[in-house]
């Protein structure tokens, strides 16, 4: 008997298992799939994660670029507090008595 293509079953059952976690496919889906729409699949899926992991990796460095210039305008930005000047100390057994302003 002549055999088109070979792959070994280790790669084979990593494959299906992507296929199903990705792809959501059922494993009869994934067996009944010709040798040859099985390969597109595979490699469709790697192109499609590959883009995903660019954009992601692109986001998070956009997030992290406007994080710290958004926190570098805080700073210039931000009001100061106002010194309330020193808070008198209430005495102990005495009476309390207000400050004149």
């Amino acid at each position: 008997m002549f055999r088109i293509f070979q792959i070994s079953l280790e790669n084979y059952f990593k494959i299906k298992f992507q296929l199903e976690k990705h792809l959501r496919l059922q494993p009869s889906e994934i067996e009944a799939l010709p040798y040859y729409e099985l390969e597109y699949t595979i490699e469709n899926l790697i192109e499609d994660l590959k883009k995903r992991n660019k954009e992601n990796d692109e986001q998070q460095n956009d997030t992290l670029n406007n994080s710290a210039h958004s926190d570098s305008m805080r700073s210039i930005n931000s009001p100061k507090i106002p010194n309330m000047g020193k808070i008198p100390s209430i005495p102990r057994g005495g009476v309390f008595k207000m400050p004149k302003y």
